[in-house]
């Protein structure tokens, strides 16, 4: 049986049960470039460019209702500019982890207290990123990891994006990579 056959016949196994496979999806907010269908639930996306923290910031603006994570190996992120910019910050818990950041992380997103992850991409193993990307999905939580480097080739990564800021204090974000949908390669513009 080939593989086409094998797939074939899960789904006629499955039926009807095939539906709770799909993917769910946070919506974008009006002030952000539209990204169809939206940010995957229980997925890792990677962040790149100058202004990934601001087109962040914008997301979960949007998002009140959102508990959120933010693990850092030392403190770069200020709390009091975050409330500055509008995020509450009676949803957002803070950690400093050092070096070795998965056994905390693991911990965080299987807790599933939280929507959002947020943490440095420092992870080069597929290992490490496979095992984080099992442990997004069955919590249907988003780990959103955020690169100083250029985007990574590995395949857990659900979406890459990356974000800079015009002249005219629009966003620009270039679609690197995106499984759930056909927006592969695309620039969008807003804010």
């Amino acid at each position: 049986m080939s593989a086409a056959e094998k797939i074939r016949h899960l789904k006629l196994v499955l039926g009807e049960e095939h539906k709770f496979l799909q993917k769910e999806f946070w919506p974008m907010p009006d002030t952000l470039p539209a990204l169809s269908p939206g940010i995957p639930k229980g997925a890792i996306v990677e962040l790149l460019g100058s202004a990934k923290v601001e087109w962040l910031i914008t997301f979960l603006k949007s998002n009140p209702e959102f508990k959120i994570f933010w693990a850092e190996r030392e403190q770069s992120v200020l709390p009091t500019a975050l409330y500055q910019r509008g995020l509450n910050l009676e949803n957002i818990t803070f950690g400093l982890f050092g070096e070795d950041m998965m056994q905390p992380l693991r911990r965080i997103i299987q807790s599933q207290s939280f929507e959002i992850v947020i943490a440095p991409q420092i992870f080069d193993e597929i290992k490490t990123l496979k095992a984080l990307q099992l442990f997004t999905e069955k919590a249907n939580t988003s780990l959103f990891l955020l690169s100083n480097k250029t985007a990574s080739t590995a395949w857990p990564i659900s979406l890459q994006l990356e974000i800079h800021n015009s002249e005219r204090n629009h966003l620009y974000v270039d679609v690197l990579k995106q499984k759930h949908s056909m927006t592969e390669g695309l620039t969008l513009t807003g804010g």
